[in-house]
């Protein structure tokens, strides 16, 4: 077989046929949905655990800080607990030199050439005292007017009186002492006693001195927790401060505690200055940030002579922190390549319905209508927007398939023959002629219709196809007949009603009026014209309807009743003889003749009996008042004519038939059909019950049941 011949007949190449064009995919976006998404989502992601991680290490700065704070400012009371402690101490081991008997005796016998002890003698007695465990860093010996004999640290230049400084003024008045002295730029805890001779007589006050060294930083470090440096201020009276390293527990980092201290001008003036407790505050040292709080140190003589300072890092109160934080951020990392690949499913799974419903659409804008791969089974807002989009497909395969429909039909409309426009026996041009007042076949009517055709014959005159000069359009004309008029005097006043109504509904499914006038005395209506065949001469060509045809003008018959219903007119004569079915498939819902508003009570007085009878519900055939359910009942009767090919009733007369709509139920619709949808026989016979409330109670609720059956014909 060529490339070029084609199958034989039932051939089949066992591949799916898709029938129709087939478009390129659609460009792709520079960014698609499914990416957009993605990173949406992964970014949201992101934006969660890296701003829980940043939140909580904020706070846990925030709670460090403050722990640290609350503990440096402890400090304070800490550094005095331990000063009294080791004053305490001090005292003791001083108390052990001054009463000896040997330093008794030394400093009680002054040399008879100076009239002071021997200083030479003092010196190397305070040495030993010294070497032998005191533990101090030197001693100074004084006389009993507060006049220096001897240092053991280096020789006293010259004799100095301190009998001012209070460290030596409350020795000598027989008191312990103690205080700091700031001494070479070291800084020195200093305690003094006096000797007493006999116990009472003070012959002379010793000082012991124990520098302030990184021992005794240390020891304070254990007491506070902290780490302690101690600063000796070297600058001069009167001068800026000068900070000099006299202690540390910090090691090389002490260097940099002190630069750090140097740069602040202001801090330096506070505390070696104005004597103020500072801190805590941060200091930015090369590999960490520690938290200071800064004592200042007054001397015996009560001259600010350094500072304490307490320092705590920051990293090592948050160590614990950071491990926690570390296994976060490695759990968050998890979880964010986790979230990823989850967000990128997700994200796939929420484009991947939308990409079936764009290449849906692409088939569809060609003509593709079977075979859509729709989400329908999806149950969130893509999957309403798939069905609604099935739906739609099934809407236009069901007006595809009445055109077609239609088309396979033998119609004439439009040429000169008579047609089936109207339910009446169709006039000729001959008879028409033959009525003086009627127009003719290519004459001018009313001074602006060009008379055409013949369209057919109504219930009210005759129906022309006509060209409106003035429009520039075919219209139909609908002329009233004058016996018809003798005959029924109401006819007239229903021509009237016609137009009044009709022109108040504005849509597709509605055929249009334009205009009522007069010429020659004949009584006319103008009105839309549309091409097409009567749905009776479409139910009587000898076969049922198939569904989707069926249901296709069902839904349009609903769709224009609704229109009429919206604007308050009840149609009161639906019948298909007044239903035009268009060669696209369109329909029209014509003669408006006995319809009347809901509010108009004064067009047929009550008991008066008005439509046909073959479609009137029962409380229209017992002359009752009427609302929408009417048109309803009509509506079912034609449905049931257009599902099965039969109507509901018959008699051997019209009365007969009106009986029976009042009094019988109609036959199961399964009777006349047994191929019937069963949805579809229970929408009839719901719409045909006797009572008007068991009835649909609008049109559309009627239109959203034949819909369901659309979908579940569909599914």
């Amino acid at each position: 077989m060529s490339a070029t011949e084609p199958l034989p007949p039932g051939a089949t190449t066992g591949l799916p046929l898709r029938v129709g064009l087939r478009l390129p995919p659609p460009e792709p976006p520079k960014l698609s949905l499914t990416v957009k998404i993605f990173l949406t989502a992964a970014l949201l992601i992101l934006i969660a655990v890296g701003g829980a991680i940043a939140v909580s290490a904020f706070r846990a700065r925030q709670v460090a800080d403050a722990k640290i704070a609350e503990d440096l400012k402890r400090s304070g009371p800490a550094w005095e607990s331990f000063q009294q402690t080791r004053y305490a101490a001090q005292q003791r081991a001083l108390a052990v030199v001054v009463n000896n008997p040997g330093i008794i005796a030394l400093m009680s016998t002054p040399d008879p050439a100076t009239g002071h002890a021997d200083a030479a003698t003092v010196f190397d007695t305070l040495k030993r005292e010294q070497a032998s465990g005191a533990q101090a860093d030197f001693f100074v010996a004084f006389d009993p007017e507060g006049v220096g004999i001897a240092r053991t640290d280096k020789p006293l230049p010259y004799s100095a009186d301190l009998s001012r400084v209070p460290t030596v003024a409350g020795a000598l008045q027989g008191a312990q002492t103690e205080g700091i002295w700031l001494s070479g730029g070291r800084l020195y805890d200093v305690v003094g006693a006096p000797v007493l001779e006999g116990g009472t007589r003070v012959v002379g006050v010793v000082v012991a001195a124990f520098q302030i060294n990184d021992e005794v930083a240390r020891s304070l470090k254990t007491l506070t927790n902290a780490e302690i440096v101690f600063l000796a201020d070297q600058g001069k009276p009167g001068g800026p401060p000068d900070a000099a390293m006299s202690a540390s527990t910090m090691g090389e980092l002490g260097a940099s505690v002190r630069d750090a201290i140097r740069k602040r001008s202001e801090l330096l003036a506070a505390v070696f200055r104005d004597g103020k407790n500072v801190g805590p505050l941060a200091l930015e040292l090369p590999e960490d940030t520690y938290l200071a709080y800064f004592l200042p140190i007054r001397s015996a003589t009560d001259q600010l002579v350094g500072a304490t300072v307490a320092l705590r890092s920051r990293a090592k109160e948050l160590a614990a922190f950071r491990q926690i934080q570390n296994i976060q951020i490695l759990v968050g990392l998890l979880a964010l390549l986790v979230a990823f690949l989850l967000s990128y499913l997700l994200a796939h799974r929420i484009t991947g319905p939308v990409g079936r419903l764009v290449r849906a659409t692409e088939d569809v804008r060609v003509g593709n209508l079977d075979g859509a791969d729709l989400p329908v089974e999806s149950k969130d807002e893509i999957g309403i927007l798939a069905r609604s989009f099935q739906a739609m497909l099934e809407e236009l395969k069901e007006k595809a398939a009445l055109e077609k429909y239609v088309a396979s039909l033998t119609m004439t409309v439009g040429e000169d023959a008579p047609t089936v426009v109207t339910g009446g026996g169709p006039r000729s041009t001959a008879e028409a002629a033959s009525r003086s007042a009627e127009p003719q076949v290519g004459s001018l009517f009313a001074g602006r219709y060009e008379i055409q055709a013949v369209v057919g014959k109504g219930g009210m005159g005759i129906v022309y196809r006509a060209h409106d000069r003035d429009l520039d359009d075919l219209v139909a004309i609908k002329t009233l007949r004058s016996d018809a008029v003798s005959a029924d005097p109401s006819l007239l006043d229903r021509f009237k009603q016609e137009i009044r109504l009709a022109r108040r509904i504005t849509h597709s499914n509605i055929l249009r009026t334009h205009d009522l006038g007069e010429a020659n005395g004949l009584r006319y209506l103008s009105m839309e014209y549309v091409k097409g065949i009567t749905l009776k001469h479409l139910v009587e060509s000898d076969q049922i309807l198939p569904l989707p045809v069926a249901l296709r003008i069902a839904k349009q018959m609903c769709a224009g009743l609704a229109a009429a219903h919206g604007a308050g007119v009840i149609h009161r004569d639906i019948k298909p003889q007044n239903i035009l079915i268009e060669p696209t498939g369109g329909l029209k819902i014509m003669d408006f003749g006995i319809a009347r508003l809901t509010e108009d009570r004064g067009m047929t007085a009550t008991g008066t009996v008005i439509g046909t009878p073959d479609y009137m519900s029962p409380e229209q055939a017992r002359g009752l008042p009427l609302d929408f359910r009417s048109d309803i009942y009509s509506t079912g009767v034609v449905l049931y004519e257009l599902f099965t090919g039969t109507l509901p009733f018959e008699g051997d007369s019209p009365l007969a038939v009106v009986l029976k709509h009042v009094q019988e139920k109609p036959p199961a619709p399964q009777s006349r059909n047994p191929k019937i949808d069963p949805k579809v026989a229970a929408i009839v016979l719901r719409c045909m019950q006797k009572n008007p409330a068991e009835r649909y109670q609008s049109v559309n609720e009627l239109y959203e049941a034949l819909t369901r059956v659309t979908a579940s014909a569909a599914a």
